[in-house]
């Protein structure tokens, strides 16, 4: 179970990108963060770069597709075993088709 005074923190797509350096910024910062991405393969190269880099006791990796029930529920399964409770979600979106950041939604826990 979780200790009070750790912080988790997901942060949805965060494979590159402003997704990417909010999880730097977030695991620097005294949090562990689950960094998600729809593509397994970029999400674990991200991850890897970020515990390269030092950070590996912070961040861990989750496939997550937020438009697929099954993987939503993984990641809450995954939170509630490995941590117990969530403090901060961050949703990054991107307009179909275009690439570009659509919205951006925090939610605390």
């Amino acid at each position: 179970m979780a200790e009070a005074t750790k912080r988790y923190a997901v942060v949805t797509g965060a494979n590159k990108g402003i997704g990417l350096e909010t999880v730097r910024q977030l695991a620097s910062n005294g949090f562990t963060v689950v960094l998600t991405a729809r593509d397994e393969k970029r999400g674990l190269e991200a991850a890897e770069k970020l515990k390269e880099s030092g950070l590996s006791g912070q961040v861990v990796f989750h496939q997550l597709d937020v438009a697929n029930p099954a993987t939503v529920a993984s990641l809450a399964d995954f939170i509630k075993t490995q941590f117990g409770k969530l403090d901060i979600l961050l949703e990054y979106t991107k307009k179909q088709g275009t690439g570009n950041l659509h919205s951006v939604a925090i939610f605390k826990v």
